[in-house]
C-alpha cells in the first residue's frame, strides 16, 4: 500500500512539473508568436507615416487593455486552479470558475476584435479590406 502512494505521489508530481514547464514553454511561444504577428501585420499593410503616428495611441491602448485582460485570465485561471483542489469534483464552484475563465477569454477575444475595427479607421479601404481578410483568415485558423 506504501508503494502505491508512493507511485500516485510521484505520478503527480512528475504531471505537475510536466504542466509547469509546459505552460512556461507556451507562455515564451505566444509571446514570440505574437510580436511576429504584430511585425508582420504591420508588413502586409505597409501603413504610411502619417498612418504609423495615428495607429499609435490605438495600439497603445489596446495594448494597455491587452495585458489588463491578460492578467485578469491568469487570475481567472489561477482561481480556477484552486478551486479545483479545493473541491476534488466537477462541483457547480468548479463550474463556475470555468465560466469566469470563458468570460475573460471572451472579454480578451471582443477587445482584439474592436481593435481591429478601429485600426481599419485609420486605413485606406484596400489597407482596411486586406486587415479584415488577415483577421478573418485567423480565426478560421486551427488553434
Amino acid at each position: 500500500m506504501k508503494n502505491v502512494a508512493l507511485f500516485f505521489a510521484a505520478v503527480i508530481a512528475v504531471a505537475g512539473l510536466s504542466a509547469f514547464c509546459a505552460m512556461r514553454w507556451m507562455a515564451g511561444r505566444s509571446a514570440e508568436v505574437s510580436v511576429s504577428a504584430h511585425e508582420w501585420l504591420h508588413k502586409e499593410l505597409q501603413p504610411t507615416e502619417a498612418q504609423h503616428k495615428a495607429l499609435e495611441p490605438i495600439e497603445a491602448e489596446f495594448a494597455a487593455k491587452q495585458q489588463r485582460l491578460v492578467a485578469q485570465l491568469h487570475a481567472a485561471n489561477l482561481d480556477l486552479a484552486r478551486i479545483m483542489g479545493e473541491e476534488k469534483a466537477y462541483t457547480p464552484r468548479v463550474a463556475a470558475a470555468v465560466e469566469h475563465v470563458h468570460h475573460c477569454m471572451g472579454d480578451l477575444q471582443k477587445a482584439s476584435i474592436e481593435h481591429v475595427f478601429a485600426m481599419r479607421s485609420v486605413l485606406t479601404p484596400e489597407q482596411s479590406d486586406k486587415l479584415l481578410k488577415l483577421a478573418q483568415r485567423a480565426l478560421e485558423q486551427t488553434p
